[in-house]
């Protein structure tokens, strides 16, 4: 995957990246920031081209990508750097008193010690007062950068100790030129990952590589398919993705209810990617059941039932 290192090189958040650009030009970077936006919009991307330009040893307005410095940031093992994300469902106290240990040592090489937490909403309420200790009297050395698409979920008092820098979905056709140009697609197949994306390219980027598109055929076929056992075999190779692809592949489901309901009632454009069928009850009623499909499958029930059983649902919309 191609390493962006300047942050001139992001994509479509003008607004987020003159913010930075300028405190750096200033030399008066926050001691903490919070970077918040959609999922796939180049918040994590943002996050580690802006440690390239405060870490490389030969330019800080352009990052050379040759020296030490930028070759340890490649290969993710910088002294000071720390990257901290969710075990499991959150992010625990543990975590907080590794970065508490990590600031009470000047940099080694860099500037700066910098600590990156990613999914900053999971933080539990343990570790977030913990981490406010940090923020509110951060050694001059540190710097914060918290990452999360959920900004209502953190902690009041932390947001009011972090530089918040929204980013915003991206416009369509800035996600299939970069298909196009850096992944190699077509046209037709650029387009439709843009579409489907709806502002993300990591998003686009994800189902590109995953072959789910494929899989959502399969679903929907083996839905609308009275042979029983094809809907276990399709409900049970779908069981063996795990939790993100699972989280992508209910998003694409969605995405083509509604679609396939808009299609059906006034004629709406359709990504020739997506299933053909169409819906003819209340897509809404489909829509909560997929919803509560997703929350299921969080607690653990078991996947190829609660998949099956949204196949159940599906027939029977299809034929209303």
């Amino acid at each position: 995957m191609r390493i962006i290192r300047n942050l001139s090189e992001i994509l479509g958040q003008k607004q987020a990246i003159n913010l930075l650009q300028g405190a750096l030009k200033r030399g008066c970077l926050a001691h903490s920031y919070l970077f918040t936006g959609p999922k796939g919009v180049g918040k994590e991307t943002t996050a580690k081209a802006l440690l390239y330009h405060l870490f490389c040893h030969l330019s800080k307005e352009s990052p050379c990508g040759g020296c030490l410095a930028c070759k340890k940031l490649d290969r993710g093992i910088h002294p000071d750097l720390m990257v901290i994300y969710p075990e499991k469902r959150d992010i625990r106290i543990d975590s907080i008193r590794e970065i508490e240990r990590f600031l009470r040592y000047r940099p080694l090489e860099a500037p700066y010690r910098v600590v990156l937490i990613l999914e900053a909403d999971k933080l539990n309420l343990e570790a977030g007062n913990a981490l406010l200790k940090s923020l509110e009297e951060p050694p001059l050395y540190a710097l914060f950068l918290l990452l999360t698409e959920r900004v209502s979920q953190i902690l009041p008092t932390i947001l009011s100790r972090t530089q918040i820098v929204r980013f915003i979905p991206l416009p369509r056709e800035i996600i299939k030129n970069y298909l196009m140009v850096w992944r190699g697609f077509e046209e037709a197949v650029a387009e439709t990952l843009a579409e489907l994306s709806l502002g993300s390219l990591g998003r686009a980027l994800e189902i590109a590589d995953s072959g789910l598109l494929e899989e959502l055929n399969s679903f929907i076929k083996a839905a609308t398919n009275p042979k029983e056992e094809v809907k276990f075999k399709v409900a049970e190779k779908l069981a063996r993705l795990n939790k993100e692809s699972l989280d992508l592949f209910l998003f694409l489901l969605t995405l083509w209810i509604w679609k396939s309901y808009l299609k059906e009632r006034i004629n709406f454009p359709f990504p020739k990617a997506l299933p053909e069928e169409s819906l003819k009850g209340n897509p809404h009623f489909l829509i909560r059941e997929v919803a509560q499909a997703k929350k299921a499958l969080e607690y653990y029930l078991n996947p190829e039932l609660t998949l099956y059983v949204l196949m159940k649902k599906i027939e029977s919309a299809s034929k209303s």
